[in-house]
C-alpha cells in the first residue's frame, strides 16, 4: 500500500517526475473536479532584464506566477472546506533568485502567500507548501509525494528548495 492510496490529486501543469512519484504511492490523477491534493506546476517565464520588460510582460509573470494561483487554491479550499475534508496544496515553480525581476516577484510573494495560507488554513487541515527548483527528477516527484502524503501532516507554510544534483 502506497503512502497516497485512496487519494484523488489534480495536477496542474506539467512534471512527468511528480506524476509517477505520485502514482507510484497510489494516487489517483484527476484532470478536473473534487480531489484531495492539489499539485500545481509553472513553468518558468523567460529570463528578461528589467529595464527591457514591458509592463504587460511583468503583468502576465505575475498572473501566472501568484494571482491565478491564489484563485486556485483558493477554490480549492472552498471545496474542501463546504465538504467539511482537509487536504493539500502544493505550488511548484524556480527559485525567486533564478531569473528576472519580475519572477522575483512572483516566487517572492508566492513564498509568503505559501506561509500565510499554510497558517490560516491549517485549522481546516488543509496544508500549503511550495518546492522551488528547476530539477524535474525523482527527488523533486518524491517530496511532493511525501508532502502530500500524511506523512507530513504538521508540514504547512514551508517553502522548500531542491537542487539540480540527483
Amino acid at each position: 500500500m502506497g503512502w497516497l492510496e485512496n487519494r484523488t490529486v489534480r495536477l496542474v501543469g506539467t512534471s512527468p517526475a511528480i506524476a509517477t512519484a505520485l502514482e507510484a504511492q497510489g494516487a489517483r490523477l484527476v484532470d478536473a473536479g473534487d480531489c484531495d491534493i492539489l499539485v500545481h506546476v509553472i513553468a518558468p517565464p523567460v529570463d528578461r532584464a528589467a529595464h527591457e520588460m514591458r509592463y504587460e510582460e511583468w503583468r502576465a509573470t505575475l498572473d501566472a506566477g501568484l494571482d491565478r494561483r491564489f484563485a486556485l487554491a483558493r477554490d480549492f479550499a472552498i471545496e474542501r472546506r463546504t465538504a467539511g475534508m482537509g487536504g493539500a496544496v502544493i505550488f511548484i515553480g524556480a527559485p525567486e533568485q533564478a531569473l528576472g525581476s519580475d519572477h522575483a516577484a512572483a516566487a517572492g510573494a508566492l513564498g509568503n502567500l505559501t506561509k500565510t495560507l499554510g497558517v490560516e488554513w491549517a485549522r481546516d487541515g488543509i496544508r500549503v507548501n511550495a518546492v522551488l527548483t528547476f530539477a524535474q527528477t525523482p527527488t523533486l516527484g518524491n517530496v511532493v509525494a511525501y508532502l502530500a502524503s500524511d506523512y507530513a501532516a504538521y508540514v504547512t507554510g514551508a517553502v522548500i528548495g531542491i537542487g539540480l544534483d540527483d
